[in-house]
């Protein structure tokens, strides 16, 4: 072993040392965390008590036998989470054990629109690596301390991360680093024959004039892992979508939409979006939307713009969350 990594070694370690918490600051925080359930849980109470007033329960005229029973158990079954998550940690915070210094795995359940349970696990360990690989391979510079500051969005967010996958199924987590020059991008994360722009798409500045929110932080984004819109009932209900009801901060941008593709196709061979439906992106060409898909005729990334009033049935949303 070279002197170099011996000395790369020591500092790791000490870096790792003024890093750690103390037991007094964990436990602090994860008060913090139990406290910060107790909104969403009475919202939860108030919508299942206004549900009941309601009748929400009960079917409607015309609707199949058990819809109502099965929206009661939805709501049933989130609220049971809430309860279970806050449960956990008061058992951690009653207990003389001493806490761990981070949270580096969530695993819980999604029920899915026809009443099927889903176990869903994300690895943050795991996945940046994963990430890591992927942009050493495509010549992505990624900043010094962007490991670091990963495991933080992952551990200030953590119980949004998992609300959000329990109330929506998101079983991918895409990490991207900020201050990537859109072009600069799409040039690395190309796919067989490229990229085809079409001629709104130019007329807002192509690549270099397209505008999105917050690309120039790094963060972690939870998606669908879904080849198609319409392989999830979740994703294909967004079709038939105008670009004035798109939902901006719970879209993919075109920057998160390229790394998506090229990691998708990566791991599948693959590619997301190729059956003739397309997808709204977070991400203005001039006073358009952006839009894009895979165009397999011609084996390039299709990348257009339309108006904010254009409603084409083959268009809808990925959805997201996208935490900073």
């Amino acid at each position: 072993m070279s002197l170099e990594t011996v000395i790369q070694m020591a500092k790791s370690a000490e870096k790792g040392k003024k890093s750690e918490k103390s037991q007094a600051e964990l436990r602090a925080v994860l008060e913090q965390r139990l406290k910060s359930l107790k909104p969403t849980l009475q919202e939860g109470i108030k919508e299942y008590e206004q549900a009941l007033k309601d009748g929400v329960f009960e079917d409607a005229e015309g609707e199949q036998e058990g819809a109502g029973v099965f929206r009661k158990d939805v709501l049933q079954d989130r609220l049971t989470a809430i309860f279970d998550r806050a449960e956990k940690m008061k058992v951690k915070l009653d207990s003389k054990e001493a806490l761990p210094q981070a949270t580096p795995e969530i695993s819980t359940s999604y029920t899915h629109p026809d009443g099927k349970q889903e176990t869903i696990t994300l690895d943050i360990e795991a996945k940046l690596q994963d990430f890591l690989s992927f942009y050493q391979k495509t010549g992505i510079d990624i900043p010094p301390d962007f490991e670091d500051l990963i495991r933080a969005i992952w551990e200030n967010n953590i119980d949004d991360i998992q609300k959000a996958i329990e109330e929506n199924g998101f079983d991918e987590l895409l990490i991207i680093p900020g201050n990537i020059p859109l072009p600069d991008l799409a040039e690395k994360m190309k796919m067989e024959n490229g990229n085809w722009e079409s001629d709104n798409f130019k007329a807002g500045g192509s690549f270099a004039g397209a505008v999105s929110q917050n690309v120039d932080k790094s963060r972690l984004i939870l998606v669908h892992k879904t080849q198609e819109l319409t392989e999830r009932p979740e994703l294909a209900s967004t079709l038939n979508s105008k670009g004035q009801d798109v939902k901006l901060d719970q879209t993919l941008t075109l920057e998160d939409y390229l790394v998506f593709q090229r990691k998708y196709f990566e791991e599948t061979g693959k590619h997301l979006d190729e059956t003739k439906k397309y997808v709204w992106l977070a991400t203005k060409a001039g006073t358009r939307l952006v839009y894009s898909n895979w165009a397999p005729g011609h084996h390039k990334l299709h990348v257009g713009a339309v108006d904010l009033g254009y409603q084409p049935s083959l268009l809808g949303v990925r959805p997201s969350r996208c935490f900073f």
